[in-house]
This record gives structure tokens, C-alpha cells and sequence, in this order.
């Protein structure tokens, strides 16, 4: 996922060129993967020439986002809590005060503020 949202599309062989030579995958296996984010729902694959280019449906925040979000929904309140506590914990201090901007933002939203 990573080298089809930097490279914003991309063949096999460019995702392959993206790895570092000595643990660079096998075509097949770049394939395999990338074909089964297709299936997933993740990225789109259309025909150019001879090669399948793919891209990501999604950007990287949102989709961190629905997979963090998918996480916290299976889990219990108390988890859920503490977890989000921890990832804030690990923030740089303008981050916290981004965050703490948007929890405002929503809080007056839903009129609680």
C-alpha cells in the first residue's frame, strides 16, 4: 500500500521497485498481494498495455482511519478508551493540540460544549 500511494499509481514492477534489492518479492507474490487488495475493496486495477495499474481507493489517513476505527468498534468501552489515550500519549505537542481543536469542534457540534 505503502509505494501505490507514494508512486499514486502503479504496475507490479514498479511496486517491486519500490522494495530494497535484497528482499525484493517475487513478481508473483507482489501480484498475488496487490490482486487481493483488489478483492478487499482497497485498490482499484485497470488494464494499460500488457500490465494492470492499481491505486488505492482510499488515501493513507483514511484508510488508517476505517482500520483504527474498525479496531476500537470491536472492542470494549474501558479498551477503547485507554487505547486512544495511549496513541495520544505518543503525539508531539502540536499534534495533542490539533487533536484537542477537533475534540472541541466536535463537542460543540453535537451540542455539548
Amino acid at each position: 500500500m505503502n509505494a501505490v500511494w507514494r508512486l499514486g499509481e502503479a504496475t507490479v514492477d514498479a511496486v517491486r521497485e519500490q522494495q530494497p534489492k535484497r528482499t525484493r518479492s517475487a513478481y508473483t507474490t507482489v501480484q498475488t498481494v496487490l490482486n487481493r487488495l483488489v478483492e478487499r475493496g482497497v485498490l482499484t486495477r485497470e488494464r494499460k498495455g500488457r500490465a494492470f495499474v492499481y491505486r488505492a481507493k482510499l488515501g493513507e489517513s483514511e484508510f488508517l482511519a476505517r482500520s483504527i476505527g474498525k479496531r476500537l468498534a470491536e472492542a470494549s468501552p474501558d479498551a477503547r478508551r485507554a487505547a486512544l489515550v495511549n496513541l495520544v500519549d505518543e503525539l508531539e505537542p502540536g499534534e495533542v493540540d490539533e487533536i484537542a481543536r477537533r475534540a472541541n469542534q466536535v463537542k460543540r457540534a453535537r451540542g455539548k460544549g
